[in-house]
């Protein structure tokens, strides 16, 4: 990727149904999506278990800093404007419906299911749902390459296969500077990107200390520490 092509935006995910849970970080879903395409080692080959030097980057267009030795890409963290409405709890469920589904089945083909724990156990789960217009990250990259992925990423957030968190459009509007890392207000230093406790934030405001990960796949116990990320 040419130097000469990066330049900084702001991305914009115009949703048409309501958010799940809380927004992803732009550079996992470019790597999720790149990763699929190329069939790499981490696209559902690989999981917790798996060391963290088998797995590769995926060369996702979008520039690279390294902060006192830690390589990060160049994308804030999710933004989100005002819901417009109050945001709600949904609750996300499933059951087992042993004593019907019995009947759609030979007697002597009939055996006994687990529905305590395993695929079958029933669910009646919590989740926030908001009401959002869309949500903004600040990145420096390639348009052109970002514009090839996401383009067949067509919903972001929790329990997208049904119905949360569709895409209708992708778009991208020049950003004056780079606040994909750090940004200026009334010339105060902001952090704008989750990153590792141990590097250097000194005249840096606007963060808390937190757990989590700070690199895709965010997924993986290896990056996961300590971290500060955007309040």
């Amino acid at each position: 990727m040419s130097t000469s092509t990066l330049n900084n935006w702001l991305v914009s995910a115009w949703l048409s149904s309501p958010l799940a849970g809380d927004p992803p970080a732009l550079d996992g879903v470019l790597g999720w999506e790149l990763s699929c395409r190329l069939g790499m080692k981490h696209h559902k080959k690989a999981g917790r278990w798996t060391p963290p030097e088998e797995i590769l980057d995926v060369p996702i267009p979008l520039a690279k800093r390294t902060l006192d030795g830690v390589g990060v890409y160049c994308c804030s963290d999710p933004i989100i404007p005002e819901p417009m409405a109050p945001e709600w709890v949904d609750r996300i469920s499933k059951r087992f419906e042993s004593s019907k589904m019995a009947l759609v089945v030979a007697p002597d083909q009939r055996k006994s299911v687990m529905v305590a724990s395993g695929p079958y156990k029933s669910r009646f789960a919590p989740e926030r749902i908001r009401a959002v217009k869309r949500v903004c990250w600040f990145v420096r990259g390639e348009r052109k390459g970002m514009n090839k992925l996401l383009k067949s990423v067509h919903s972001i957030g929790k329990h997208r296969a049904i119905g949360y968190g569709r895409v209708w459009t992708w778009s991208y509007e020049p950003a004056i500077e780079d606040y994909s890392i750090f940004a200026n207000n009334k010339g105060k230093k902001v952090l704008m990107k989750t990153l590792p406790a141990k590097v250097n934030l000194e005249n840096v405001c606007g963060y808390k200390k937190s757990f989590g990960g700070y690199r895709p796949p965010y997924w993986h116990p290896a990056f996961q520490t300590e971290v500060v990320t955007p309040c």
